[in-house]
């Protein structure tokens, strides 16, 4: 990261994703505070001030779920407002990279595209690093546990979905392995749940340990 901060910190782009629900920023504490961790480990200095009210969305993206991307440096560098509908996503292919590291949220995706491309046949891809199950290439996971919700506790991003249920107390922070994911793991582990800023839980059904190819 030193070298980042020396010598090209603006060429390297952050981006945060924000729901909005008619019109409402939801959890945007949250998002600035993770901007502002961002920012001073990558460039060593506060965050750019945003500021976002009801009056930034476009008129006709005042109902219904709307994704708002802010991409950043030291700088603002753009906010865009799009209509969101959920990814259908019924299986998962797991996929092995120990030197998988997606820690800040980068507006660069290429390493997590090039890991997405060996899904297969499966919807998503869920990527295992040191032996341990971390995340989809788009999402943080909860795992349905009889009447808990369990999370890896080194995901590849500490998503602000993620981070507010730990801190709500409805999921726990604990290491999951592969073979907790198998049909019958000691576990009582029963399905996995994808969770992103976009995706509260129950925005898309889960999926059930049958649907993972390992």
């Amino acid at each position: 990261m030193d070298a980042i901060k020396n010598d090209c910190p603006r060429n390297v782009r952050l981006v945060e994703t924000i729901r909005v629900t008619d019109g409402t920023f939801r959890h945007l504490p949250l998002h600035i505070n993770r901007m502002r961790r961002s920012c001073l480990e990558l460039y060593g200095s506060p965050p750019p001030e945003l500021r976002l009210t009801e009056r930034d969305v476009p008129s006709d993206l005042m109902k219904g779920e709307v994704k708002c991307r802010v991409v950043y440096s030291t700088d603002i560098v753009s906010i865009g407002f799009t209509r969101y509908t959920p990814r259908t996503i019924r299986s998962l292919r797991t996929v092995t990279d120990d030197s998988a590291d997606y820690h800040l949220k980068l507006s660069d995706r290429r390493s997590l595209e090039a890991l997405a491309s060996r899904k297969g046949e499966a919807d998503e891809i869920l990527i295992i690093r040191n032996g341990l199950v971390t995340d989809t290439s788009f999402s943080n996971i909860l795992c349905v546990c009889g009447d808990r919700w369990l999370t890896p506790a080194e995901p590849l991003l500490r998503g602000v979905m993620r981070q507010r249920l730990i801190e709500e107390g409805r999921a726990i922070e604990t290491d999951i392995t592969p073979d907790m994911l198998l049909p019958g793991n000691r576990a009582g582990i029963t399905a996995v749940i994808l969770i992103n800023a976009m995706l509260p839980p129950g925005k898309i059904p889960p999926i059930p340990l049958s649907g993972i190819m390992q």
